[in-house]
């Protein structure tokens, strides 16, 4: 006589067998929800390319009154002078009081 073949028992419900629904529903609801706002970034990009550009405003007009002074020839002669002289002291000690804004009655 053959062996007796047994019947398989039957597999016990689990947690993860009963919400593999559930899950499968929700990889679908992420799928859809990426396709719903990869709809709407679309939309956005085209109705941002169709449109007209917007006007830029023009330059802001700079006034002469904002510039740097021209340099003084006497800083460009004393550039170079190696001696003492006073007229190169007095102007490099104008420019330095314009450079930090200082006044003459301070010192």
């Amino acid at each position: 006589m053959p062996p007796a073949r047994r019947r398989p028992r039957p597999k016990a419900a689990s947690a993860s067998a009963a919400s593999s629904k559930a899950i499968e529903m929700g990889r679908a609801a992420r799928i859809a929800g990426a396709a719903v706002l990869g709809g709407i970034a679309m939309t956005l990009a085209l109705v941002a390319a169709t449109l007209p550009p917007a006007p830029r405003a023009s330059a802001p007009q700079v006034s002469g009154a904002d510039a740097h002074p021209a340099p003084d020839d006497r800083l460009r002669r004393c550039r170079t002078v190696t001696t003492a002289d006073a007229d190169c002291e007095a102007a490099w000690e104008a420019k330095r009081r314009r450079f930090f804004g200082e006044r003459r009655s301070e010192r």
